[in-house]
């Protein structure tokens, strides 16, 4: 066998088997409702969607209709920072794709938004210091002013643990209509700390 034909069969044969186990796992992820998650909020990988809980608890994993209202939405959306999705996949306003969070706090319940991170209900949630600046300082990000805030009915507060993860302590309480359904990270098809890659 000649140098090319070897190179080209050493080539082609494992780019085939890629393409072929792409297109299994493409199947798979719309017959079992997989999304693939690529922000920094969880880790890298498929995620299984399922129904809505019936009874909202904290722990849940959900995904969820950002809301797009207020300055520190304005901005993330203005700036690109929010990921969109081809017109008509979801419903969520403005064409975003999905948020991907915990809850963490339900109505009644307390959030201190502080310098060294956000305590919900009397635990320091880890990771979750706000981003005040970015651009070595020059542009300024919104996020809720440092303080204690009690979760209003019919909402919930959203975190997630990965760098520069985009959160409640931004945005605010989130109404718990906007739930779409609850997640779970498929087996080894996410890669556990790739939430921790983007540095702060």
């Amino acid at each position: 066998m000649s140098l090319r034909k070897w190179l080209f069969y050493g080539i082609a044969i494992p780019f085939s088997g890629l393409i072929l186990v792409s297109s299994s796992i493409a199947v798979m992820a719309r017959v079992n409702h997989w999304s693939f998650n690529y922000t920094t909020c969880m880790p890298l990988g498929f995620y299984q969607r399922g129904p809505a809980p019936k009874r909202l608890k904290v722990g849940d994993r959900v995904f969820f209709c950002p809301p797009v209202h207020g300055k520190s939405m304005h901005q993330a959306i203005t700036n690109l920072w929010l990921a969109f999705a081809p017109h008509g996949q979801w419903d969520c306003a403005d064409h975003l794709v999905p948020f991907m969070k915990f809850v963490v706090a339900l109505p009644g319940q307390t959030v201190d938004v502080t310098k060294k991170g956000v305590i919900a209900n009397g635990k320091m949630l880890p990771n979750s210091q706000v981003v005040t600046s970015i651009l070595d300082g020059k542009l300024k990000v919104i996020h809720l002013p440092y303080g204690k805030y009690v979760v209003p009915k019919g909402m919930f507060w959203d975190y997630a643990p990965g760098n520069r993860a985009y959160t409640s302590a931004y945005y605010g309480p989130v109404p718990q209509k906007n739930i779409l359904g609850s997640i779970k990270p498929v087996p080894y098809l996410t890669i556990p700390g790739s939430q921790y890659w983007l540095k702060p």
